[in-house]
């Protein structure tokens, strides 16, 4: 019993002194994450919302960071996310005068590209009856024309230029002859229209305004690599995941590991050793924000790793690596998240502070529960398209399942906490609840945020907490969606991780590759089975003449059946057999069982 009693008291000085190191995500401080007591680490939840035990800002902007923390104390009541431009698709997936249906917070519009440098785009509802004007097409002056009865709408402005029912409405010389001349355009037949731009090869909508106020907007982020020649390989893929589950996936290196059996995401990774740096700003006088985190780009986890396993070949690389550390060689790992939509990461040379590769990330919030992942990696020279989607692919077929899983707790969760929102505001003699102005509290309740990577994370869940409400048209969605049981469950693997429907049914580049595969994949069948059915023909024939026949033959089917395989890339392929099979290398390539 005494020993009992000595391990029970050891163990609680143990978890004394680890949770005395950690530090409570408080969503009213903007500089700090203060300390915790063990009592506040009790919520009556029975969840834990902790974070490391260090100062996560160092603010860049310190008359913007005034603005921001001026109302009650919360340093995102001026984030809006309505003053902000949205990336929607890479340019070179719009097909030229063709007009194409993309979504951005559950509205859907319609855009098109009519030159290499131009883009025009209007809501998604044709005026005269709601038809979908991206079911029409582009007229050879530039306009969009419904399908269903023939209007035609200025994509610069809405304006109705065309109504086939109405003559009067061509600019006609003779048509002032005539009883239609009389007839004018109503004023309500205009459509809406939304400023558009492609920028860095990149389409950005601005949905929450006109083009003065969209003018008057910050820009699109930049990535300065562009403009050195650095070229890219761009990919996209639709997602039956919530954007914002999505974006804090991506900034979330501790998961690349185990996940993806991915050890360069262990570079981006914190350790007590190698602290990560975390700055914030609050531009466009706290409309915006922008987070990024810079530490060593060391092994940090796979250090400890190598250090328990007994392997000559790793115990030189821990070796190899400490002494890198001590001459400081190690470049820098940085991560620059522009909320809401746009992430840089790169690893700089320290004493240059140039790079030689960049991830870029784009997220394009379709709706609740949806989001549209695009990103490109950017080098000197970049591998075609289609390769770069191959890797891709399997690699976000790793984590998205486990996204899914998540996203039935969170969005119930947060609906619920919605719905207890506005019966507080409403329980008085008149209703006070304003979404621009409440928090929530989801992930802060639901989260246990406690490596020293997640200094970064933490901040970006804050953020969720504080400023979801005001994202819109989130409310009605979200409440709507919750009543449908649409949280009850997770989807099936082949829904969540569907390749077809993802990226091949909405890009065209993919439909061309697997449009040629299926060309490469007949012809080498055929030319396999005339070499074969020459080879067996021919009465008398030379070696030389057999050897090239079963060469062409050998080499026919072989480009069938590589062409095939592409081909099934993009379609449905991560099983839970493959998954099985991922999470097997943990224990033998990234952290080994104790």
């Amino acid at each position: 019993l005494e020993r009992r009693i000595a391990a029970m008291l050891l163990h609680r000085l143990v978890l004394l002194l680890l949770l005395d190191g950690a530090t409570s995500f408080v969503p009213s401080s903007l500089n700090s994450l203060v300390a915790v007591s063990t009592k506040s680490r009790r919520p009556s939840s029975g969840k834990i919302f902790a974070a490391v035990d260090q100062d996560v800002s160092q603010s860049s902007g310190t008359a913007s960071t005034t603005s921001a923390e001026s109302s009650n104390n919360n340093p995102f009541a001026s984030f809006d996310y309505h003053a902000h431009w949205y990336p929607v698709i890479w340019a070179q997936d719009l097909i030229l005068n063709e007009p194409t249906k993309v979504t951005v917070f559950d509205v859907d519009y319609v855009v098109a590209k009519i030159s290499d440098t131009e883009v025009i785009c209007l809501e998604d509802r044709c005026p005269h009856k709601a038809a979908a004007l991206s079911e029409g097409r582009v007229t050879s002056t530039g306009n969009f024309q419904c399908a269903y009865h023939g209007w035609a709408f200025d994509g610069k402005n809405g304006e109705c230029v065309d109504i086939p029912q109405i003559a009067s409405t061509r600019e006609d010389p003779d048509a002032s002859s005539t009883k239609t001349s009389k007839k004018k355009i109503p004023s309500r037949s205009c459509a809406q229209a939304v400023p558009a731009q492609i920028f860095q090869h990149m389409v950005w909508l601005f949905p929450g305004g006109n083009l003065e106020q969209a003018l008057q907007a910050p820009p699109p982020p930049s990535v300065p690599e562009y403009d050195l020649g650095f070229q890219m390989s761009p990919a996209v893929r639709d997602m039956p995941v919530d954007w914002p589950i999505l974006v804090s996936n991506i900034c979330d290196p501790d998961h690349g590991l185990f996940a993806h059996q991915a050890k360069p995401f262990d570079m981006y990774s914190a350790s007590p050793e190698f602290p990560m740096q975390v700055t914030e700003d609050f531009p466009n006088s706290g409309k915006g924000y922008v987070i990024k985190s810079k530490v060593d780009a060391s092994d940090k986890l796979l250090e400890v790793d190598q250090t328990w396993r007994d392997d000559t070949k790793q115990q030189k690389k821990v070796k190899k690596q400490h002494e890198q550390k001590q001459k400081g060689d190690a470049p820098w790992a940085t991560s620059s998240l522009f909320l809401p939509n746009h992430l840089q990461l790169k690893r700089v040379d320290k004493s240059t502070n140039t790079t030689n590769f960049v991830s870029i990330f784009y997220i394009c919030p379709v709706g609740v529960g949806r989001s549209r992942f695009m990103s490109a990696g950017l080098a000197k020279k970049a591998p075609p398209r289609w390769m770069t989607k191959l890797f891709l692919d399997n690699f976000l077929d790793q984590d998205t399942y486990l996204l899914a899983t998540q996203q039935k707790f969170i969005l119930e969760q947060e609906a619920k906490d919605v719905k207890e929102i506005m019966s507080q505001s409403n329980s008085g003699p008149s209703s006070s609840f304003d979404p621009l102005t409440a928090t929530m509290q989801t992930r802060r309740n639901m989260f246990c945020l406690c490596s020293p990577t997640e200094r970064f994370g933490a901040k970006i869940e804050q953020f969720w907490d504080s400023t979801l409400l005001k994202s819109p048209n989130r409310i009605p969605r979200l409440l709507q969606l919750q009543s449908a049981g649409a949280f009850a469950s997770t989807p099936s693997r082949e829904f969540v991780l569907d390749r077809k429907a993802q990226n091949l049914d909405i890009v065209p580049d993919s439909q061309d590759v697997v449009r040629n595969c299926k060309r490469i994949s007949f012809a080498g069948k055929f030319l396999g089975i005339a070499a074969l059915v020459t080879k067996f023909a021919l009465k008398s024939t030379t070696p030389q003449r057999n050897a090239a026949l079963a060469l062409t033959c050998g080499a026919s089917f072989l480009a069938s059946w590589a062409a095939k395989k592409v081909e099934k890339e993009y379609h449905y392929k991560y099983t839970d057999e493959m998954r099985r099979k991922d999470m097997n290398k943990i224990p033998k390539d990234i952290w080994v069982d104790k």
